[in-house]
């Protein structure tokens, strides 16, 4: 029987595995047999932000409950719908579940986006779904690369054009939080390409060692060491969503924080603290990566755009085996992966979930 994984809205700790109904296409709409997903801290910060950006609206859940979103690959088991047939790979946007029902719009050799109405006024960069083929740049032996790391990546890469779209705000040093999660070294490992700023990474004591042979950053400090960054207009870029941490570099830098970037909350259950509107310095901001998309590629083209973030990408997985070493796990270990990786999973390890 298919199964869905659900967590307490209000207590991500909560989280279990439900029963479901075997899904059947009507016309026009496909069932997609999810294969296998990616399960990192982006994750988690999907069900923390759940309410406030809406990821709890692209999987409908009881009352209460929620389906935390992953990237991940499904085969189309079924089609009613006369231009995808059934055996297509996808990758995209998918529910830790069994199965998912979608109704194709806008079907080319690219892919297809879910018109379903209770996504109609979701981010549509999440409603779509890329058709894996050579052809569209997807190699089957980067398939866990590819769930993994692009979306990380691809926050990663935004967040670089952002700075460089904006001339880094004047800053001459950009300061990632939480330097050990993927998304931070990502963006590192961009910074160090384009060499216009330098690149500091705060992280804790335990992944110090991590964080210095990945070799992207210019200088790595642990979180108590916040008041030995440089006076010198610099960038923060926030993965961490720590407000101790948060307050501690806006005092210590005051006027020469020029941006403050929120992107993450891979600290999500340290939210104790001073209101981030009230610190000194540059008032934070979220970023939220598809409105660069969306700008950068009616300023570039989408196929311009789309080229550089391929680019960077085969550039970026070329290296990232020598920090990170994948693991695969089955569906029924979920909920112990789940727990891993909301507790603190080690920034060493990247963790798949195969369902079928």
């Amino acid at each position: 029987m298919p199964q869905d994984f659900i967590v307490d809205r209000s207590n991500l700790r909560d989280a279990k595995y439900t029963d479901a109904a075997a899904l059947t296409a009507a016309d026009g709409e496909i069932v997609i047999a999810i294969e296998r997903f990616a399960l990192t801290a982006n994750n988690i910060t999907y069900g923390v932000a759940g309410d406030i950006i809406g990821y709890w609206n692209f999987f409908p859940a009881p009352k209460g409950s929620g389906r935390i979103p992953v990237w991940g690959i499904g085969r189309v088991s079924s089609s009613a719908h006369p231009d995808v047939s059934a055996g297509n790979r996808y990758y995209g946007y998918f529910p830790m579940s069994n199965e998912l029902l979608l109704r194709p719009e806008g079907v080319s050799p690219r892919g297809l986006t879910d018109g379903a109405e209770h996504r109609a006024a979701l981010p549509t960069v999440y409603n779509q779904y890329s058709l894996m083929t050579p052809e569209n740049g997807f190699d089957p032996a980067f398939d866990n690369h590819q769930m993994l790391y692009r979306p990380l990546f691809t926050t990663s890469f935004v967040l670089d054009d952002y700075f460089r779209d904006n001339d880094f705000f004047g800053a001459s040093n950009v300061i990632l939080g939480s330097a050990s999660s993927k998304t931070a070294f990502g963006l590192a490992f961009m910074l160090q390409r384009s060499k216009q700023a330098k690149v500091t990474g705060l992280t804790s004591p335990a992944n110090v060692s991590f964080v210095r042979q990945l070799g992207l950053y210019d200088e790595v400090l642990t979180y108590d060491e916040v008041k030995s960054l440089p006076s010198e207009p610099s960038a923060y870029v926030d993965m961490s969503g720590n407000r101790e941490l948060l307050a501690s570099v806006h005092h210590h830098l005051n006027d020469n924080l020029v941006n403050s970037c929120g992107v993450g909350i891979t600290h999500w259950e340290a939210q104790e603290g001073e209101d981030p509107a009230s610190l000194p310095g540059a008032k934070q901001a979220m970023f939220f990566a598809p409105t660069q998309i969306v700008k950068r590629s009616e300023e570039l083209g989408p196929a311009e755009y789309q080229r550089r973030i391929s680019e960077a990408t085969g550039e970026f997985f070329a290296r990232v085996d020598a920090w990170v070493t994948i693991e695969e796990h089955p569906f029924g270990e979920l909920k112990a992966v789940y727990d891993t990786v909301l507790n603190g999973a080690s920034p060493e390890r990247g963790y798949i979930v195969t369902v079928t």
